[in-house]
């Protein structure tokens, strides 16, 4: 049956007011109880979007010689596209998923690309496409801004200081990936659009085609389809915020199940946080009786490994 996570009016954010305490218990309350909502007035342009998915839809539609052109394994910056099976969101069985990875266009001189951190670096771009990196770039600004405005309501919510995660995104990983699931025959234990996972890093928003096929486990283990809304955002816990929070905001399971005999097109944007942020236990989330489940980690070593695990992006470098 095709239930709603929590829905949520962030206008609000978009218009420059004072936040509410009634939003962030809202988006509190969903972190704790679900590790999804859905977000509505996000003030990212809904004619962008349409555009973003029409675009989508044009370069999956190339000729795949075309697209291999600018394959992930040619760009040391894990930029580009993959094909089914490259991504293996369950860590064993590959994806019945096309996708494209962008983020920030840094140049070769950037300190973070000279440094050779992962997920820094310039984009690639199909040539026969030129709409499409104006898209996608404009897209992943709009998506950036509007995840900074949530970095206050976070802290609020988790009894920080407003500014708290300010310094932990000056120069975000934030990475965007357009994909495309064709239509499966799904079976319990076969290759499925994107296996059961959770997200590695802060917070992962979610634009989806009305085809669906989104599924999120619920609390007692059953499966809860999202119904698309048009123009919203789904947005989700990560593993990296679960550590912050001591597990106070549980990353949940999720998966996508495309069994509709129709296309399935989403624009994921991973809002993950500077490469070298240290992530340890809040100090709002651990006391006497509630230790720090977690070591403290550096984001993007742990970003690093967990992409490692799960993709044949990059192969294991020799120790």
């Amino acid at each position: 049956m095709e239930k709603n996570i929590p829905i949520i009016d962030v206008g609000s954010l978009t218009q420059g007011a004072e936040i509410s305490p009634h939003l962030v218990k809202e988006i509190d309350n969903a972190c704790r109880e679900v590790g999804f909502f859905t977000v509505v007035n996000h003030g990212v342009d809904n004619t962008l979007i349409s555009t973003v998915f029409s675009q989508i839809e044009s370069f999956f539609d190339l000729p795949v010689q075309t697209k291999e052109k600018i394959e992930i394994h040619k760009s040391p910056y894990m930029r580009g596209y993959f094909s089914e099976g490259a991504d293996k969101s369950d860590g064993i069985l590959g994806d019945v998923k096309e996708g494209f990875d962008m983020a920030a266009d840094l140049s070769l001189d950037d300190e973070f690309v000279k440094a050779k951190l992962p997920f820094y670096g310039p984009n690639v771009w199909p040539e026969e496409l030129p709409d499409f990196k104006l898209a996608m770039t404009e897209y992943h600004s709009q998506m950036l801004a509007f995840g900074k405005k949530l970095l206050n309501v976070f802290a609020l919510a988790l009894n920080m200081p407003i500014d708290y995660f300010d310094d932990k995104f000056k120069k975000p990983m934030a990475q965007l990936r357009v994909l495309r699931y064709p239509s499966t025959q799904y079976t319990q234990g076969a290759p499925m659009g994107a296996g059961e996972h959770t997200d590695f890093g802060w917070i992962t928003m979610i634009s989806e085609s009305a085809t669906g096929g989104l599924e999120v486990q619920s609390a007692n283990g059953t499966w809860i389809k999202v119904k698309p809304i048009p123009n919203a955002f789904v947005v989700n816990v990560g593993d990296l915020m679960s550590r912050w929070t001591n597990d106070r905001y549980k990353a949940t399971l999720h998966r996508v199940i495309n069994t509709s005999g129709k296309l399935r097109h989403s624009a994921a944007f991973f809002m993950d946080p500077d490469y070298t942020a240290k992530v340890e236990c809040l100090p709002s989330c651990c006391a006497d009786g509630s230790p720090a489940k977690y070591r403290a980690i550096i984001a993007g070593e742990y970003m690093d490994q967990r992409f490692l695990e799960t993709t044949t992006f990059r192969e294991l470098e020799p120790n």
